[in-house]
């Protein structure tokens, strides 16, 4: 049976994995050298990244990749080999927060605590419905979004639910951490909303809600400390014509007010993924099989690509500066992960897990 997770991604981006799969059967064949591969683990992942693998759809399990920088090393699956048990399917996304890494595993509805230098478990958070994201508000306390109920309040002390918050809107995806207050995106879950909420992180209390595109998926805040909405626009499979294009969406989240709606041009038009430089003066996100570049003072959309390659998730390294994409090839053999300077340039490539997806920097 599908998982919620299974359901969302093979929906939505059935479209892009068949861009994927041609063009990446030949990965060796692309430039550079490709970094060493180890799956010893290294004892000390504090300085790296961190490489959520979902895992085959429905079965299996997911896994965590860790590329280090230091030594140009690939280590794969650490969590299955440090604790000697699997992490369970699906693996959506991982995020460190006081030297901890919480590994949010949607299916098995649980989030694995482990300690970051050496990934030894600290502890699980269970029956969290059907989880997405983890952010870390303080010492005590972290937020989790869930497609079921909205946003699980976590005890950090306890790795215990203290609290639900209702969004405002339905499928709550990603958060972005602004001064004392959370932005959410509700994607919808199976369904459509529209909307993105604040919530006061001292009272736990919604401040906002506001309109912006269909379906609001990836959140990310700006050099200005302006916060950016990528709205990957309804796809309906079963009636066409009920789609609707992607919209990028500026708010302030001073005023709580939109600023700038960015439309694209057809109806056709999912956008993906949205991240920005080290500088947070760009932003990158992805569309029908290419990587676009865009000013966060420009007014317009760009043209034409900047890599023209497509891509599951996409991410941009603090340290090095370089764009990782994520490529899971078919959906059922080992993805990979190939770095690209902010050129467009193919710097190398490396192998991870099944369905790479998304990256944590450290």
């Amino acid at each position: 049976m599908k998982t919620n997770s299974d359901q969302f991604k093979s929906k939505t981006n059935f479209n892009m994995s068949k861009k994927l799969i041609l063009p990446f059967l030949l990965i060796a064949a692309l430039s550079g050298c490709k970094p060493d591969e180890d799956n010893t683990p290294q004892g000390d992942y504090e300085t790296g990244v961190f490489i959520s693998n979902e895992g085959p759809f429905g079965t299996g399990t997911g896994t965590v990749s860790f590329y280090n920088r230091t030594s140009g090393s690939v280590s794969n699956n650490i969590f299955e080999i440090v604790n000697n048990r699997p992490l369970g399917n699906v693996v959506n996304s991982i995020e460190v927060h006081n030297n901890k890494a919480y590994i949010v595993v949607n299916n098995a509805a649980k989030v694995e605590v482990v300690n970051v230098a050496d990934f030894t478990s600290m502890g699980v958070i269970e029956n969290v419905g059907t989880p997405r994201f983890f952010i870390g508000i303080d010492d005590t306390k972290g937020y989790l979004t869930d497609w079921n109920s909205g946003i699980k309040v976590i005890d950090l002390a306890t790795n215990t639910i203290s609290s639900t918050i209702a969004t405002g809107g339905t499928g709550p995806e990603q958060m972005a951490l602004i001064g004392s207050e959370v932005f959410v995106a509700n994607l919808g879950g199976f369904g459509n909303d529209n909307t993105v909420s604040s919530i006061n992180t001292t009272t736990d209390a919604i401040t906002s809600t506001l309109q912006v595109g269909h379906r609001p998926q990836a959140l990310t805040v700006d050099a200005n400390g302006k916060l950016w909405v990528l709205c990957s626009g309804i796809q309906d499979w079963t009636v066409p014509a009920n789609d609707t294009p992607g919209k990028l969406v500026r708010i302030n989240p001073t005023t709580k007010t939109v600023e700038l709606e960015l439309s694209f041009a057809t109806s056709s038009d999912h956008p993906i993924s949205l991240i920005t430089n080290t500088a947070k003066t760009k932003l990158y996100y992805s569309l029908n099989g290419g990587v676009y570049e865009v000013d966060v003072n420009a007014t317009s959309l760009p043209s034409s690509a900047l890599i023209n390659r497509s891509f599951y998730n996409i991410g941009v390294d603090p340290v090095s500066g370089y764009l990782f994409g994520s490529n899971a090839l078919d959906f059922v053999q080992n993805g990979y992960v190939v770095r690209y300077t902010l050129s467009g340039t193919v710097v190398d490539s490396f192998q991870v897990g099944i369905i790479p997806g998304n990256f944590y920097f450290n």
